[in-house]
């Protein structure tokens, strides 16, 4: 038997989303879980300053070691989270100035030697053609990453309650024409597949998602902010702006 994509949708007796109290209990990453986190967005930028595909990702390697994990830049999580995507930037700015004055492009690897490379997220993170600057291509990053995790988050939170049928709804008339520029599912077919006698059903799932979706987008823009529901919604609005080319 399909589960119903009813089921995705909020009940009167679910307990109402408070993101603010999400992100005080949500504990900060760690510098390992940091390091993959963000290389695609450190690639993004390095990749847009003008290096090679190899060189960037041997300077992206050298960034975490150095800067990310050798100098635990995600201590500065708790000092000073409402700038850290902006203290990332200059960081990797900074190192990228470095290591241009100093020539120095060998390979380094953490400590415990292991060596941190996404290669998944390279081909994502390769800059755009319309936008020369090395920062549209880090915010452009960043934004991805969050709608990365907030997607891979919704798609656990509904597969572990049985919502398979809301999350495909979700994925597949919403998420990929969004990520992939895929044609949205017709309604007609997505009623089909899942056994729904009206249109309702299917727009009304569409709704719970998009709002579960967004729940969990401000939760993850709040682990680099002020932990308020009020600071994660200025960041988000802010990096909104840079993706449409505003200033912040």
């Amino acid at each position: 038997m399909r589960p119903s994509p009813d089921t995705c949708m909020t009940t009167p007796s679910d307990p109402s989303p408070d993101p603010a109290r999400d992100l005080r209990e949500r504990p900060p990453a760690s510098a390992a879980e940091a390091a993959t986190r963000y290389w695609g967005v450190i690639y993004a930028y390095i990749r847009q300053a003008g290096r090679r595909d190899e060189e960037a990702r041997d300077l992206t390697q050298g960034f975490i070691a150095d800067v990310l994990l050798g100098r635990d830049l995600t201590s500065k999580l708790d000092e000073r989270r409402g700038q850290f995507r902006t203290l990332l930037l200059s960081a990797v700015r900074n190192y990228l100035a470095d290591r241009y004055r100093h020539d120095h492009a060998a390979r380094r690897q953490p400590a415990d030697g292991r060596v941190v490379r996404n290669d998944d997220l390279a081909a994502d993170a390769v800059g755009d053609p319309r936008h020369s600057a090395p920062e549209a291509a880090f915010h452009r990053a960043w934004v991805s990453m969050l709608i990365r995790d907030a997607s891979d988050a919704l798609r656990n939170d509904c597969m572990a309650d049985g919502r398979g049928a809301a999350w495909d709804i979700f994925e597949s008339r919403i998420l990929r024409p969004m990520l992939e520029g895929a044609e949205p599912a017709s309604y007609e077919l997505l009623m089909r597949r899942w056994g729904l006698d009206v249109p309702s059903k299917v727009s009304n799932t569409i709704v719970s998602m998009r709002r579960a979706f967004a729940g969990h987008l401000l939760r993850l823009v709040g682990t680099t902010v002020d932990r308020s529901d009020a600071a994660a919604r200025d960041e988000l609005r802010a990096l909104l702006a840079l993706m449409e080319g505003r200033s912040a």
